[in-house]
C-alpha cells in the first residue's frame, strides 16, 4: 500500500447489504476536496497468521498523516506548524493565512461571527444573547432569556457553546469559559492556552491533559448513547410504521378480494340488466311500431269516418228532401183524387148543370181543411 491510502476490512449481516453498500460507494469519492476514490472489492476469505508464521501487525506508535484540505499535501508538523480551529479542521499555518477569509475552507464555519439582525433563536426567534453549538451548529439563546442554549446541551450533550457577540467558547460540563483551546504537536490532544496564548505549566497541563480526556470519552460515550437512543426510537418508529402499513396492505388486499367479488356480482347483474334492457328495448321497439300502425289506422279510420259522416249528412238532405217531395206528390194525388171524386159524383148525381156552371161554380171547404187544401181549391178553379 502507498503511504497516502489505507485499507479497511467491514463484514456485514447479509449479502443485500454488502451489494447495497458497494452499489452505493464503490468508485466515489471520499469528500469534495481530496481526489482520492474508494475502491470496493469483494472478500471470499480471511486468513489469520500468527507473527511466528509470517503474519504481520501495524508497527505501534506510527500513524498516516493527514492532507490539508488547502495545499493536498502531507501535514508534518516537522515541516510546518499546523492550526486547528474551532470547527475541529486542521490546516497548514501559511495555507490558512493565505486564505484570506474568517471561514472555513471546508465547513464555511466562520471563526469570528458576529451577531447581526439576521441570527436569531432556533426555538423563540430571540436575538439576545445568542449562543452557538460548536459541534451541530444550532443557535439559541442564553440561560437568562429562555435557556434554549442549554436545553440543547441537555438534550444532545453538545459540550461546547460559543457566544456570538464575543466568541467565548463555554464548556457546560465544566461550567466556565474555555478560552482558547489548541492541538498539542507532541501527542495530539487538546490543552488550554492562556489569554497571552503562552502554555500553562506542565502539572496543570497533566490535569487538564486528564480533565479534557474525560470530558472527551463522556462526550463521546454520551454521544454514542444518544445515537443509539434515536436509532432505536427511530428503529421502533420504523417498525410501527410497518406494522401498521403491513395492517393496511392485508385490510386492503381483503377489500380488494371483497371488491373482487363485489365487481363479479355486479357484472353478472350488468349482464342481465343489459339483456333485460336489449329485450325492453326490442318490446318497446314492437309497441312503438304498433302504436305507430294503430295511429296511421286511426287517422284512417278518422278521415273515413269524417267522409262518412259527409256522406251520411248528404244522405239525410237528400232523404228530407225527397221526404218533402214525396209529401207534395202525395198531397197533390190527393187533390187529384179528389177532384176526379168530385167530378165523377157530380156526373153520376146528374143534377143537370152544364159544362159551363160547373166551370163557375165553387167548392166551400170546411174549416178543418187545411191552406194547402185551399191552394188546391184554388187551383182547381
Amino acid at each position: 500500500m502507498s503511504p497516502n491510502r489505507y485499507m479497511v476490512l467491514v463484514k456485514f449481516k447479509s449479502q443485500e447489504l454488502a451489494d447495497e453498500f458497494y452499489i452505493n460507494y464503490n468508485g466515489t469519492q471520499f469528500n469534495s476536496i481530496e481526489p482520492n476514490i474508494c475502491h470496493l472489492v469483494y472478500v471470499a476469505q480471511v486468513d489469520f497468521r500468527k507473527e511466528s508464521e509470517g503474519g504481520a501487525v501495524p508497527i505501534p506508535g506510527l500513524i498516516e498523516l493527514p492532507n490539508c484540505p488547502v495545499c493536498l499535501e502531507r501535514m508534518d508538523e516537522s515541516v510546518d506548524g499546523i492550526l486547528t480551529i474551532l470547527c475541529n479542521h486542521a490546516f497548514h499555518g501559511n495555507c490558512l493565512k493565505k486564505w484570506g477569509d474568517t471561514s472555513c475552507p471546508v465547513c464555511r464555519y466562520s471563526q469570528t461571527p458576529e451577531e447581526s439582525g439576521e441570527n436569531s433563536c432556533f426555538e423563540c426567534d430571540s436575538t439576545e444573547s445568542l449562543w452557538i453549538c460548536l459541534i451541530c451548529g444550532h443557535v439559541g439563546c442564553g440561560r437568562y432569556v429562555e435557556g434554549h442554549a442549554y436545553r440543547h446541551f441537555a438534550k444532545t450533550n453538545h459540550t461546547y457553546s460559543m457566544q456570538l457577540s464575543t466568541g467565548r467558547v463555554w464548556d457546560y460540563v465544566g461550567d466556565n469559559y474555555v478560552h482558547r483551546l489548541i492541538q498539542n504537536k507532541e501527542d495530539g490532544k487538546l490543552v488550554e492556552m492562556d489569554e497571552r496564548s503562552q502554555r500553562v505549566n506542565d502539572e496543570k497541563l497533566d490535569s487538564l491533559t486528564l480533565e479534557y480526556t474525560y470530558l472527551l470519552t463522556s462526550q463521546l460515550e454520551s454521544q454514542r448513547r444518544y445515537f443509539e437512543e434515536r436509532i432505536t426510537a427511530v428503529e421502533l418508529e420504523c417498525a410501527d410504521k410497518i406494522a401498521k402499513t403491513e395492517h393496511r396492505l392485508d385490510s386492503m388486499v381483503d377489500l380488494k378480494a371483497t371488491e373482487g367479488q363485489d365487481i363479479q356480482t355486479l357484472q353478472k347483474s350488468k349482464e342481465y340488466f343489459e339483456k333485460k334492457c336489449e329485450q325492453l328495448s326490442t318490446q318497446y321497439k314492437k309497441v312503438l311500431n304498433q302504436l305507430q300502425e294503430e295511429q296511421a289506422m286511426n287517422r284512417s279510420l278518422l278521415n273515413n269516418q269524417q267522409h262518412w259522416q259527409s256522406a251520411v249528412q248528404r244522405l239525410e238532405e237528400d232523404k228530407q228532401k225527397q221526404e218533402k217531395e214525396l209529401k207534395d206528390t202525395q198531397e197533390q194525388l190527393r187533390d187529384i183524387l179528389f177532384h176526379l171524386e168530385a167530378q165523377n159524383k157530380l156526373s153520376s148525381e146528374n143534377t143537370g148543370l152544364d159544362a159551363k156552371e160547373l166551370e163557375d161554380g165553387q167548392i166551400s171547404v170546411g174549416a178543418s181543411s187545411t191552406p194547402q187544401s185551399r191552394r188546391r181549391s184554388r187551383r182547381k178553379k
